[in-house]
């Protein structure tokens, strides 16, 4: 059965998306610019967090996880645009109100109520993206809704909270981050569980997306906007898939984490019918070592030559049930908590250099019962023990079924185990933080000044005369504000030319010429438009040099026109070139003469226009 063929209402399906995007403002506490630098950081920080029992005396799940990896955190930043804010060596500044007014300015467009008076929050961050240990957010709005072709889907919240740093790099316990990103306000919408299939995830987000651009107070750019998504299955758990920033791989990861709660309720399943209990996953290791001093597998090898050891647990009754199936599941959690590379595991062996006799003398060594599986680690004894200790874990959550738990989206559309699901109860108030009162004249002035929707938009564009579909693929895309600024600057150049420069010519360019000019900047985009308004170049000509910019972007416009001939044609030029080709194909078809013509001008010369020279020609003869 294809995933086409699942009927995601007879599972029960609940998903849910969590966008959060970055405004384009100064940070949310401190007036430090929101700009991401690559130059080398002259402000370097070392600390480790400690999970330490909250106010009620409990101590948070997935803090106490990240303790127990012993993490140190590595903080880069910069003098001229960060200051102690971003540190946590200073109280946090008076909440930014330019990204609170585009806040409730989204929580409008979204028919979300906004709240009287605002607490900002802190909420327990473990990774250690934030140095305070925590990230400030704050309650915005609550109560919205959006129209999507399958029904309304819910708002649950609006939320403005502050951005987290960015990771540089992780080597082994230590990781880097860059305090950069750190503070740059966030916008963050949370729907309702009322997505109904993963077409429909995407939907959703795109929707959003477009309602958020419609602000034009949001930053663009890779990284600029992050999708989270919960997602369950009527016998699963509820799992976040954390970091999705393609929107063409939304509907990929709802599928995927649907298959994957499908196997692992199987799995729950057959060990069930196999009779398999926690009693049965003893912490029993065996040091298998001396078996493997001659062994062929450079993994193996490589770990002793190290000083490592090769360790191995048995998981009763598991066989079968590893390879493609529980198998991934083991190693994430082995690589996430004891930061091993990989393990090897029965269902898979003999393999990756390890022989039949090998995997024979292992079985023998454990006393492997009918059923029985086995793990194998190769590392340095205490760090063999802990991804052991993870395995059988994982393995015991398996008789359980689905695990609600955080899991990284991946670039290939599924995702892997980061960390159990936060507790619920992980938020607490920011005391160096006032509240803030939302007046109903500061409510007005913003209803007041609220961009148009995507569908009004939409509208406008097919006014302008852009076809529908054309319309829709400008809505969707970074084009919409310059769009609209290029038809008001570029009066000589019809919209629909402009709107199809920007959205389906670089399509063109990399078909024709092998060329990628997605990310060519705005202002190659305005020159050729301005030669284009003032007549100088043919509309024909725009995709080559277009192509011509993209192989060479030190180039300037002017030179690549002037280089390559690409100015455009005197009616006297145009008209002699008609001429001579008429002459040269007597009695050849109109369309076929407008070929030739146009091959001999080289995009010195539209179409139309060629065309007409062709028709007064050709009636010139007759």
């Amino acid at each position: 059965m294809t995933m086409t063929d699942v009927d995601y209402s007879k599972l029960g399906l609940k998903c849910g998306i969590e966008i959060h995007q970055q405004l384009d403002t100064k940070k949310l506490f401190c007036n430090c610019p929101c700009e991401i630098r690559e130059d080398a950081p002259d402000v370097v920080i070392r600390r480790r967090l400690r999970a330490v029992a909250g106010e009620m005396g409990g101590i948070d799940p997935a803090a106490l996880h990240e303790f127990l990896r012993g993490r140190e955190f590595v903080y880069e930043g910069y003098t001229s645009s960060n200051c102690l804010v971003e540190l946590d060596d200073e109280p946090p500044h008076p909440l930014n109100r330019e990204a609170l007014s585009v806040a409730l300015e989204v929580s409008l467009l979204l028919n979300a109520k906004p709240v009287d008076e605002l607490q900002v929050m802190r909420k327990t961050v473990i990774d250690g993206s934030n140095t305070s240990g925590f990230q400030r957010t704050v309650l915005v709005a609550l109560d919205g809704f959006v129209e999507t072709p399958e029904g309304r889907v819910g708002i649950l919240t609006v939320c403005l909270e502050e951005d987290a740093a960015r990771k540089i790099k992780e080597e082994g316990s230590v990781t880097t981050y860059r305090l950069d990103r750190l503070g740059i306000p966030l916008v963050e919408i949370a729907t309702t569980p009322d997505i109904k299939s993963p077409q429909h995830a995407r939907e959703v987000a795109e929707k959003l997306g477009m309602i958020l651009r419609a602000t034009n107070r949001v930053k663009r750019g890779l990284g600029t906007i992050r999708q989270d998504l919960n997602v369950s299955i009527r016998e699963g758990g509820r799992v976040e898939v954390k970091g999705v920033q393609d929107l063409r791989l939304i509907s990929k990861i709802v599928e995927c984490e649907v298959q994957r709660q499908l196997m692992l309720v199987d799995v729950k399943d057959e060990l069930r019918k196999r009779k398999i209990s926690d009693e049965g996953l003893l912490v029993d290791y065996a040091d298998i070592t001396s078996l493997f001093k001659n062994s062929s597998s450079k993994v193996i090898r490589g770990s002793l030559d190290k000083g490592g050891v090769v360790l191995a647990a048995e998981l009763r009754g598991f066989a079968g049930l590893l390879k493609g199936k529980l198998g991934p599941e083991l190693a994430q959690y082995a690589r996430a908590i004891a930061g091993v590379k990989g393990i090897f595991h029965s269902d898979e062996l003999p393999a990756y250099g390890i022989t039949a006799e090998e995997v024979l003398e292992v079985s023998i060594n454990l006393d492997l019962k009918e059923g029985g599986a086995f793990v194998l680690v190769a590392e340095k004894e205490g760090v063999a023990h802990a991804a052991l200790n993870a395995v059988l874990e994982r393995a015991r959550i398996a008789l359980k079924g689905v695990p609600k738990e955080t899991r990284r989206a991946t670039p290939e559309g599924t995702s892997e185990f980061m960390r159990p699901l936060p507790g619920s109860a992980r938020m607490y108030p920011e005391t160096d933080e006032p509240l803030v009162v939302i007046s109903k004249q500061y409510l007005s002035a913003v209803e007041g000044s609220l961009s148009a929707l995507p569908e009004e938009k939409l509208e406008e564009f097919v006014a302008l005369g852009l076809s529908k579909e054309l319309a829709g693929q400008l809505v969707k895309s970074r084009w919409v504000l310059r769009f609209e600024e290029f038809v008001r600057k570029f009066p000589e150049v019809k919209p629909s030319v402009i709107a199809t420069m920007l959205v389906s010519m670089p399509k063109e360019v990399r078909k024709r010429f092998d060329v990628d000019i997605e990310g060519m900047g705005e202002e190659k985009y305005a020159d050729v438009l301005s030669y284009l308004n003032e007549k100088k170049i043919s509309r024909d000509a725009v995709p080559e040099i277009l192509a011509e910019l993209g192989k060479d972007p030190g180039c300037s416009v002017k030179d690549i026109i002037n280089n390559k001939g690409f100015s455009l044609l005197s009616e006297a030029d145009l008209n002699m070139i008609v001429d001579k080709v008429v002459k040269e194909n007597p009695g050849k078809p109109e369309g076929m003469l407008v070929g030739r013509v146009m091959a001999e001008v080289r995009g010195r010369a539209d179409a139309e226009s060629v065309k007409k020279a062709v028709c007064v020609v050709l009636g010139l003869r007759r």
